[in-house]
């Protein structure tokens, strides 16, 4: 099925009021062709009075209620055309609500590999300039291409009726248009598909350069970032040159046809009425027709290439919108607790696993048995991994960059499903769990602080909406963040914008942990949680979250391995692969891949402070 004849299909809840729109359109349209003949009557009445030499009194008098009917036709056709319009955007605002609606909806259930594979300027590029392309067709195509079929077929009729033979005459040559401007509109729907997918690429260049900015001019790139827009600015200049190109062969060719259909009813018609075929006012009448005609032909050839560029909108759109969504077939139900925090309590946990009819008790014991991984089929990354996590306990997942650490993290997160094997929590595979009970209950922190547009009040008790000020300044207070979110000009009420860009990364990232204490998860997991903030503040973090994890699992990733040194047990990954597990004390004796990370983490640190050292000397000596 097309995308336009979808587009209908999925719109039916419009459709008496389409019908309505049209018959306010043919209203207006019987109007507007019933005009030429009285015109016609006028022009005659006048020729035949100037041949009788009747005065001007007497030749008004002959036509005055015709003037009148004209009047009043001009009218209602003036007043069933604003109500079709009106009515139209109506139904246009309407359709595209609905389907901007969906998609954007439709956005939130897809797979995390799909945000992978797309481009987020292309995805927006969707979302609006596809969009706005919908509703723009909508908002004045529609009754654009209506007005124009109705009003070319009552004028065609009408000419057959007043000279079948002149009016066949003229009926060929808009044939032979027709079929030009078919041809034309399929040529163009490939044209405005090509330049759809050249502005997305765009627009996804323009915002890496927006997000990336500080990074572009850190390494002095603004030349390379400039000549790589270049080229995707030339590409949809090419592609808007060959687009506009397409739409403006409309306007020459129907200008052509006009002219030939004037030239014929002028000579022809002349003829005509030489021979007293036909009348002076029905010739007017058959020039005023053909301005029916053409001028609604030239609308809905352009029109036409609309629809064009609208069904390639539409593709992308739906491409979108078919997408399958995130499989969820859980039908368990993780319970988290939720009741307002106590300070004497934080670090309880009384949450329960199981659905309505067979609770089970929570403990947060996580095991992975015989799980394999791999974004595709064809690269299975991790095979065979076995992992046991006792509740309660505090995890430690080490390991060079790259070796898989996040992706096991991911997978308790069900952001990507396993091939083979099975995660489960306390027994309980997690494929057979909710996704939003799972996300209620395994709470994650991660490196990349995420602050959207709000107050900071807003921010911390994102992951609980009906949490007091009270509890959002408690848990602040326990991330460090109470005495600088004080300092600012409205404390808790500032309104962080584009991304919180007016606080630094420590600070962001102090937020999404109180975020998080305030959740209060079950289970917590914390990708790099601290790798923004100085070693000060992450002292003073670590003994908040010291009181957060007790009693309940907690799975941490860290570089600074002077900071998961006092974890129950550590996993050392490499390339996808659990090498080594065990105590900090256990793993250095045993003497392994983990001695070798540790001691090259610690020799780092001692040239770093030597650095500094040598630096604070050479400051010295210059000041003395």
């Amino acid at each position: 099925m097309s995308p336009l004849r979808r587009f209908l299909v999925e719109s039916k809840s419009q459709w008496s009021w389409l019908a309505l729109l049209i018959l306010a359109l043919i209203t207006a349209a019987i109007f507007e062709v019933s005009a030429p003949v009285l015109l016609g009557k006028v022009v005659d009445a006048i020729v035949s009075g100037l041949q009788t030499n009747q005065d001007i009194n007497t030749i008004f008098a002959s036509i005055d209620t015709i003037i009148l009917w004209l009047i009043a036709i001009y009218s209602g056709h003036a007043l069933f055309t604003y109500f079709g319009e009106y009515m139209m955007a109506s139904i246009g605002s309407k359709t595209v609500l609905s389907l901007r609606t969906r998609m954007s909806t439709h956005l939130y259930s897809l797979p995390i590999e799909y945000f992978h594979d797309h481009q987020r300027g292309d995805l927006l590029s969707r979302l609006t300039s596809d969009l706005d392309a919908v509703a723009e067709t909508i908002g004045e195509g529609v009754p654009g291409l209506v007005s124009a079929i109705i009003g070319i077929i009552g004028a065609t009729a009408m000419m057959l009726w007043i000279s079948p033979i002149l009016g066949a005459s003229i009926i060929g040559i808009i044939l032979v248009g027709i079929v030009c401007l078919t041809w034309l509109s399929k040529r163009a729907r490939r044209v405005y598909l090509r330049n759809q997918n050249a502005l997305g690429a765009f627009n996804s260049g323009i915002e890496e350069i927006v997000v990336g900015k500080p990074i572009i001019q850190t390494f002095g790139l603004e030349d390379t970032t400039t000549n790589q827009v270049q080229v995707l600015n030339e590409n949809l200049f090419k592609s808007m040159r060959s687009a506009a190109f397409t739409s403006q062969l409309v306007e020459p060719l129907v200008k052509f046809l006009n002219q030939f259909t004037y030239c014929l009813v002028a000579i022809q018609g002349g003829l005509m009425v030489l021979r007293g075929a036909i009348s002076i006012g029905d010739i007017q009448a058959f020039f005023l027709y053909v301005g029916q005609v053409s001028d609604p032909l030239s609308r809905s050839s352009y029109i036409m290439t609309k629809f064009q560029e609208t069904a390639a909108a539409l593709g992308r759109i739906y491409e979108v919108i078919d997408t399958p969504s995130e499989i969820d077939n859980g039908k368990l139900v993780l319970s988290n607790s939720k009741s307002p925090i106590n300070t004497d309590t934080i670090g309880s946990d009384s949450s329960i696993m199981g659905n309505t009819s067979n609770p089970i008790t929570h403990t947060g014991t996580i095991d992975f048995e015989h799980v394999d991984f791999g974004y595709t089929p064809s690269n299975v990354f991790m095979k065979d991994i076995n992992i046991h996590i006792p509740g309660g306990s505090m995890v430690a997942i080490v390991g060079p960059t790259g070796a898989g650490k996040s992706t096991l993290v991911n997978l308790i997160m069900r952001f990507y499903d396993i091939m083979n094997g099975r995660i489960t929590i306390d027994g309980v595979d997690i494929r057979d769990v909710s996704r939003e009970s799972l996300h209620n209950t395994v709470g994650m922190v991660l490196q990349d602080a995420w602050i959207f547009t709000g107050t900071i009040a807003d921010n911390i008790g994102y992951g609980k909406p009906n949490a007091t000020r009270q509890e959002i300044e408690y848990v602040a207070k326990l991330a460090m963040a109470d005495y600088f979110i004080r300092t600012l000009p409205n404390g808790y009420d500032t309104v962080l914008k584009q991304g919180g860009d007016d606080l630094s990364q420590g600070q962001r990232q102090l937020i999404t942990i109180a975020r998080a204490f305030l959740a209060d998860p079950s289970i917590l997991i914390l990708d790099e949680a601290t790798a923004n903030v100085d070693t000060r503040t992450e002292v003073e973090v670590q003994k908040a979250m010291n009181t957060l994890l007790k009693g309940r699992t907690s799975i941490v990733i860290a570089h600074r391995l002077s900071t998961i040194k006092n974890a129950d047990f550590l996993l050392v990954v490499e390339n996808g692969t659990i090498v080594e597990q065990g105590t900090h004390q256990e793993l250095i004796e045993r003497g392994g891949h983990y001695k070798e990370l540790y001691e090259n983490y610690v020799a780092g640190r001692r040239a770093m402070t030597s650095s500094l050292i040598v630096l604070i000397i050479i400051l010295f000596s210059k000041l003395v």
